[in-house]
């Protein structure tokens, strides 16, 4: 057998990122291994693992068996700094400055959860965009290591192809953020958040009426400052939400694939409370997750979401779907 091997490598100033291509010559049968920067990504083993829960919402169940490939998935949240990097290169202007406006969230003046109206949380704020995530008179330049929001499907995804990778599937977030932690409630097992105080950045009150900001960050925090899970992943709950690639269906669990499932289609995308708007999934849960109100940080937990409209809770991270991406077999002469 003859072996041969070549490594390419290609920096942040090319195309974003730092990765390694591995071109191997395996009795003149040419492989290509594509692999993330282990200093900015984990490698996640595949494996199988049940998807899904019987005692969550409606939405979560089935709970069934699916089996994934392996893959790579960034550590952190995309932050500001790296969204910067980005627009800077690429002059992309993201869904929220084209249109001029995007939601932004305002905690309700009420007494009791009774008197609130969901819809009266979000104002649809002029100005608002991933540079000035509440409004034009707000600012990230002290917050350049915070996850970059204020930006819909379209703009993560951009950034995502920008480097190279895309963006995950929910089942994959979902075996990432569980850890390993088969059947368990949350990425540290199963004891209640406020039992397990400084896991995950969520709300610390009665939701959404006082946030009693227990660990000092009242919105989002910069990536890193909660413990990492079993796979090293930092802020895979909690924090903002971050986008997926499949549509949303309340049932799409009964339907699913058993192997590196992806989800419905467009046409079949389903929204109960919209039923004519198409939805994209959101995961993890983020700073405004409360006991009280959606309980996002379950690993399980599903969201639809708007793939046009971006708000303020919201973000993404990457993957490289497959450890090994082999072109067809080329022979030499």
């Amino acid at each position: 057998m003859k072996l041969a091997v070549y490594m390419l490598s290609s920096t942040q100033s090319l195309v974003g990122f730092a990765f390694v291509l591995a071109i191997i010559i395996v009795d003149g049968l040419i492989l290509v291994e594509e692999r993330g920067d282990s200093e900015t990504m984990v490698w996640v083993d595949g494996g199988t693992f049940t998807m899904g829960s019987d005692r969550g919402l409606k939405d979560e169940a089935p709970a069934r068996p699916v089996e994934i490939s392996g893959f790579w998935i960034d550590k952190y949240e995309v932050t500001n700094s790296q969204f910067k990097q980005f627009v800077d290169a690429t002059d992309y202007a993201t869904g929220a400055e084209r249109f001029g406006d995007s939601m932004v969230f305002q905690s309700p003046a009420a007494r009791s959860l009774s008197e609130l109206v969901p819809l009266s949380w979000w104002k649809l704020v002029e100005e608002a965009d991933w540079r000035h995530p509440e409004g034009p008179n707000d600012t990230i330049i002290a917050r350049t290591n915070h996850p970059v929001v204020q930006v819909n499907y379209e703009d993560a995804l951009s950034f995502c192809n920008w480097q190279g990778k895309t963006l995950p599937t929910e089942a994959q977030f979902e075996f990432a953020a569980r850890g390993g932690r088969e059947g368990q409630i949350y990425s540290w097992g199963d004891q209640p958040i406020h039992r397990e105080q400084g896991v995950t950045n969520h709300w610390q009150g009665t939701f959404p009426i006082k946030n009693e900001n227990t660990d000092g960050h009242a919105g989002s925090a910069p990536v890193g400052s909660y413990p990492a899970n079993d796979f090293g992943l930092y802020d895979i709950t909690g924090n903002v939400w971050e986008w997926v690639s499949d549509w949303y269906h309340p049932n799409a669990y009964v339907i699913l694939k058993d192997r590196n499932p992806i989800g419905v289609t467009r046409h079949q995308s389903f929204d109960p409370s919209e039923p004519n708007l198409p939805k994209r999934g959101i995961r993890g849960g983020s700073f405004l997750c409360s006991e009280n109100y959606c309980q996002g940080f379950r690993v399980s937990a599903r969201m639809p979401a708007d793939p046009e409209s971006a708000t303020n809770h919201t973000g993404f991270r990457c993957v490289i779907p497959t450890r090994s991406n082999r072109l067809d077999a080329v022979w030499l002469n």
